[in-house]
């Protein structure tokens, strides 16, 4: 009877702490959390390929597929958003240059990207990031002003130009310096022959002369997104030279931004030399897989979603992701990328040559470490 006894205790002990070693297991499925936001941004870029490029003179588009990423819900854009009189941007009460006020009435979150154009009120701005407005929001936002030499209000509120500024004046917002994105601007003016008493870079836009060299791009390149329907961004290259990457997570995005992007693209290549060899995609893709190499510096948004600044691997950027997907990834280079025609030989003689003139070590390492930070033709 004893021996029941002690048996039977042992058997529900057994039971309870059955019982009690499950609770844990069954805890630990209930807490596991979706990746980082900085992990979305690695998982879009490892499932990166590179298609084959269409060119027109000296400019080429390379399309980047990605297929099983994470697509977040959100298609409505700037300019659908205030044509449908669901977005208002206005200048802030006392007015600042580099910020302003938006309100938006829409009943589903809207995407504006970094650098796309808004006309009128004080001056000409460009959003300074990427933002995704919450449905019924009201923010203050970031700009750049584009448009130095006015400050006297043509409209109450902002209009769409419906266009996006140069890359080269977009990589310029990357260093957050409202003087470097005024002198892009000037810059742009200056090489495009197309002046501004004001300043104001709508002048090139408006320019005759560069709408019409600008047509045979467009003409050439204009259906590009529609014809690689899978495509999800693209990498715009001048000659052997990368200008710039644009990677969204809705096909849709990319196509209804796709105007936009290659007038972009356009306005740096065009009336530049660059007639160099274009790029293969294995060099391409080398410079993509800068993404996962990138330090990744979250920077405030007042939007939602989570915004990172990306630095290093050969890159300069940002991301934004929301819903756990990557919105749209733009990506400048870093540095100056060595061209295809790069010839061993010829650096090995330059550094011997550079040895006997007795130059210092300092500058001896350096040169010597570039092609590694550069790229060079496979073997």
């Amino acid at each position: 009877m004893k021996t029941r006894v002690v048996l039977g205790l042992t058997m529900g002990a057994l039971v309870l702490l059955a019982a009690l070693n499950a609770v844990p297991a069954e805890t630990e499925l209930d807490i596991v959390r979706p990746p980082s936001s900085s992990d979305a941004i690695d998982a879009y870029a490892s499932r990166l390929q590179v298609g084959p490029p269409e060119r027109h003179a000296n400019l080429s588009l390379y399309p980047l597929f990605a297929d099983g990423v994470i697509v977040p819900d959100l298609e409505l854009t700037l300019d659908e958003a205030i044509e449908r009189g669901l977005l208002e941007i206005a200048e802030l009460k006392p007015a600042e240059v580099n910020r302003v006020r938006l309100i938006s009435r829409a009943d589903e979150p809207v995407f504006i990207m970094g650098g796309e154009m808004l006309l009128g009120a004080k001056q000409d701005r460009i959003a300074g990031d990427d933002l995704v407005v919450p449905p019924g929001a009201e923010l203050v936002i970031p700009v750049y002003c584009v448009e130095q030499g006015r400050w006297v209000a043509k409209t109450d509120a902002f209009s769409s130009a419906g266009a996006l500024v140069g890359s080269e004046v977009r990589k310029a917002r990357q260093r957050a310096d409202q003087g470097a994105v005024w002198s892009e601007v000037a810059a742009e003016q200056s090489r495009l022959n197309a002046p501004s008493e004001t300043g104001a870079l709508r002048s090139v836009r408006e320019s005759e002369e560069v709408q019409d060299r600008m047509r045979p791009y467009t003409r050439a390149l204009g259906d590009f997104a529609r014809d690689h329907r899978k495509a999800r961004g693209v990498v715009a290259c001048m000659g052997s030279e990368i200008i710039a990457a644009d990677l969204f997570g809705s096909r849709t995005v990319f196509r209804t931004l796709w105007p936009k992007l290659l007038e972009s693209y356009v306005i740096d290549a065009f009336d530049r030399r660059g007639r160099e060899q274009a790029p293969d995609s294995v060099r391409i893709r080398r410079w993509l897989d800068g993404i996962t190499r990138a330090e990744k510096t979250r920077k405030p948004t007042p939007g939602a979603g989570t915004l990172y600044e990306l630095h290093g691997g050969g890159i300069i950027g940002s991301a934004l992701v929301y819903q756990e997907g990557v919105i749209h990834m733009e990506l400048f280079r870093g540095y100056v990328v060595r061209p295809v025609r790069y010839n061993r030989l010829e650096f090995r003689r330059d550094r011997l040559r550079q040895h006997r003139d007795e130059e210092p070590r300092g500058q001896m390492q350096e040169e010597e470490e570039a092609p590694e930070r550069g790229f060079r033709p496979p073997d």
